[in-house]
């Protein structure tokens, strides 16, 4: 089994409906929209039909926009537009990319094994 993109599957990991595929789709759309602010109209409108006519996944993809405004890629100026903050993505992944290197860093690098020291304090009486 092939595994996907490490940052694409950190991007998913709040919008389980949509897949590293999709995402990969509304992130080249996001960069293509001149307009801005922009729409989940406007967004929806350069997706395929499997995103943009079902329901759940449009969604999705709101959810989606959500977790680029924690990121900082987006802002949210008003209840239903966005606004780019930069034309790329990648400047506001370079901390996420750190932190998760440091996390998969941790959890893989085995136990070491440790000195113990005995301190054995004696009473002099």
């Amino acid at each position: 089994m092939r595994k996907g993109h490490p940052i694409i599957q950190m991007l998913k990991w709040k919008t389980r409906l949509l897949s590293e595929e999709e995402i990969i789709q509304i992130l080249s759309a996001i960069g293509g929209i001149d307009r801005n602010p922009f729409t989940l109209t406007d967004l929806t409108e350069k997706l395929p039909d499997s995103i943009s006519k079902n329901e759940k996944k449009r969604r999705s993809v709101s959810t989606f926009l959500s977790n680029l405004v924690e990121i900082g890629y987006l802002t949210k100026p008003s209840e239903r537009k966005w606004l780019k903050n930069a034309s790329t993505l990648s400047i506001y992944l370079s901390p996420l990319l750190i932190e998760l290197n440091d996390m998969e860093r941790h959890s893989t690098q085995s136990p070491e094994k440790r000195e113990r020291k005995i301190i054995q304090l004696e009473d002099k009486r």
